[in-house]
């Protein structure tokens, strides 16, 4: 019997991004742990969504499909978790330099919410 991880690699590979992502926010205190956690999660993230525009066209493929509500809120979570990606990188590389930014661990929140939200509606999409 098959699940739908095994059925579906690029989900799995997701699931251990979102798993890095929890691990590197319990080890904030520890820059040293949490930096190379986080880092290693936005490059998997990154290689995913450059996999999936160059090998499956998923940008090119959205006009032919039919736009469920789904959909849509992946497709906006999916670019939320992008900016907030960036918003992460910026804010932390100030952290990191020793130049204290609230809006890193706020944005954080945001972020870890959209990332989950497309996690799951990753998986509700057939």
């Amino acid at each position: 019997m098959t699940t739908l991880l095994t059925q579906h690699p690029l989900k799995l590979v997701s699931v251990l991004v979102c798993v890095i992502l929890v691990i590197g926010v319990l080890k904030r205190r520890k820059p040293r742990v949490h930096i190379p956690l986080m880092v290693s999660a936005f490059l998997i993230d990154l290689t995913m969504v450059i996999y999936l525009e160059v090998r499956r066209g998923v940008v090119e493929s959205i006009p032919g499909r039919e736009m469920t509500t789904l959909l849509i809120v992946h497709i906006c979570l999916s670019t939320v978790v992008l900016i907030l990606y960036g918003v992460q990188i910026a804010t932390g590389l100030k952290n990191a330099r020793g130049n204290r930014r609230p809006w890193h661990r706020k944005a954080a929140v945001a972020f870890l919410i959209t990332r989950f939200g497309n996690l799951i509606t990753s998986f509700l999409i057939t």
